[in-house]
């Protein structure tokens, strides 16, 4: 296959996942809940003109919003952006993933896996910001490979949605384009910075105090834990990992979308055996050749080492857990941005042992009948929830029975590789 052939097949994917992802979407029934209310006024504040940093939450999301209310003034504008948003996140996943590993089956990988998992990007029919921030943080990426502007200015952004997503860092620094200048190398830097810090300044002055999130009863210094509480969230840190359910202190049974995984175990198997077997999958020798082409707008002059994108991943990832950890409990919402990193690093061992494909596939359909349970009244689910699910697994389908010999190649070389 060549090269312009893949990459329309790619991009028409993407455009059937986006569609797909927006019926289902648009389905269903917003049922703004909880913390909507805070950044639905925040919304309507800022495109009245008046930057009111005296609500609480983290709005750097919610300036996706801003243009729909000055258009539609509507109560939901903030939900129905978000929605809008989610429907982009196989477009952006598709474009990080082809530029930060130079392969369009990559990108392809990544867009798929976002895409199945509906807890990232349903939650905006109840107002939350899950779309936005991987958005965000996905452009982050993307800007970041290809050492643009605004890499500084999405990276800011996503860190006031989350600040969890500053665990970006150590992967931007190694994917920066090594053929510039420090300066356009590495500015965001001072950018994101100076954007977060700016934020925080302005709070202060209008507030009094800095928010975490929405949570007005906590102060920013009663919010860290003492080393008892840090301690036994790291110690069951892997189990939430490798676990469909979480574990929550004051009530280990709850079930809530918070304590749900977003994503599949097996990912974060491949992730962590990605990052610790980095001469193994990140030298991209090993598996450009085998499944893909490398994407025309990457040079080969930017290949990457082995030990950098690796390393980068897994500090990013651990970062993150153990800023979580600092924290009441360990919450999947918190944990999203780490758990990015590891889906990355899994990208590779994809790439290199195909066979493995089928069975993340299956295993990342667990969170759409979870969230079927939790939500089906809450948003009059239908059964065009599944739509997302159904497409990829037919589209699937049709790829090995179309590419016959391509997938015998692939399970010859999964099969048999440990022994050439």
């Amino acid at each position: 296959m060549n090269l312009s052939r893949q990459d329309f097949l790619a991009q028409a994917y993407v455009v059937v996942l986006m569609i797909v992802t927006a019926i289902s979407l648009f389905s269903a029934t917003p049922r703004p809940l909880d913390d909507h209310f805070l950044y639905q006024r925040f919304v309507e504040s800022l495109a009245r003109g008046d930057l009111d940093l005296t609500i609480p939450g983290f709005h750097g999301s919610d300036l996706f919003a801003v243009p729909l209310y000055w258009m539609t003034h509507s109560p939901l504008a903030q939900i129905t952006a978000l929605m809008i948003v989610a429907c982009f996140i196989p477009l952006v996943a598709f474009l990080a993933g082809r530029s930060i590993f130079r392969s369009i089956p990559a990108g392809v990988l990544l867009a798929s896996i976002l895409t199945m998992m509906p807890f990232i990007s349903f939650v905006a029919l109840r107002g939350w910001t899950g779309p936005g921030y991987f958005l965000l943080m996905l452009l982050t990426l993307w800007f970041g490979s290809r050492g643009s502007l605004w890499t500084g200015v999405v990276f800011g952004l996503a860190i006031l949605t989350k600040p969890f997503a500053i665990g970006l860092l150590p992967l931007l620094l190694v994917i920066a384009p090594k053929n510039t200048s420090l300066w356009l190398r590495y500015r965001h830097l001072i950018i994101a910075p100076l954007l977060v810090l700016l934020y925080l300044a302005m709070q202060y002055i209008q507030a009094g105090r800095i928010f975490v999130g929405t949570h007005s009863e906590v102060s920013s210094i009663g919010i860290w834990q003492g080393p008892q509480r840090i301690f036994l969230n790291l110690a069951h840190a892997l189990q939430i990992l490798f676990s469909v359910h979480n574990y929550y202190y004051p009530d280990p049974g709850l079930t809530g979308p918070g304590n749900m995984m977003h994503t599949t175990p097996i990912l974060i198997f491949l992730g962590l055996w990605g990052v610790f077997s980095p001469k193994e999958f990140f030298d991209e020798g090993h598996w450009t050749s085998e499944i893909g082409h490398r994407s025309a707008d990457s040079p080969k002059s930017e290949v990457r080492t082995p030990k950098s994108v690796p390393l980068a991943l897994l500090s990013g990832a651990v970062l993150i857990f153990f800023m979580n950890a600092l924290l009441d409990h360990m919450d999947h919402f918190y944990m999203e941005a780490g758990v990015l990193l590891l889906i990355l690093a899994a990208i590779p061992v994809l790439m290199k042992y195909p066979l493995w494909v089928p069975i993340v596939l299956a295993t990342l359909h667990f969170q759409w009948f979870y969230f079927y349970l939790q939500f089906q009244e809450i948003f009059h689910l239908t059964p065009v929830f599944f739509l997302v699910p159904a497409t990829v697994d037919i589209l699937f389908l049709i790829w090995c029975l179309v590419s016959l010999s391509t997938t015998r190649q692939m399970l010859h070389h999964t099969i048999f590789s440990s022994h050439s």
